[in-house]
């Protein structure tokens, strides 16, 4: 996340892929975020990020809610750091169930954190 050509590099692929659906969430115009899914047939995972000053107005909500919409395949898996309760929240509006516990690293903490894993179903 520190080195702009690598990230530059990491989203090139990302966006040349047949295989993930990518969106931009704008709000007001100005882009604040992303949701994506990604990931083989059977195991695909959703991912979303909204930047913090937008955080607690319903748009990660919505962008999920239309990326779903577009999406049609199921199950569609998701993890969320267990304490962020707000992301859990928005998965759970969307019609996610937490099915498991795992751990990982996050790059925005720099270090292993507890997950939860939700899956949505048809």
């Amino acid at each position: 996340p520190t080195d702009r050509a690598h990230f530059d590099a990491h989203w090139k692929r990302i966006l040349a892929s047949p295989d993930v659906v990518t969106r931009t969430v704008l709000a007001d115009g100005d882009v604040v975020g992303h949701a994506a899914v990604y990931g083989e047939p059977g195991e695909r995972e959703v991912t979303y990020f909204i930047d913090r000053y937008y955080w607690g107005r319903g748009i990660a909500t919505a962008a999920l809610w239309g990326l779903l919409a577009e999406v049609p395949e199921r199950p569609l898996l998701a993890r969320a750091a267990a304490d962020n309760t707000g992301s859990v929240r928005v998965l759970e509006k969307c019609g996610f169930k937490v099915v498991g516990e795992d751990r990982g690293f996050a790059n925005a903490r720099g270090a292993e954190i507890d997950e939860l894993v939700l899956r949505l179903d048809g």
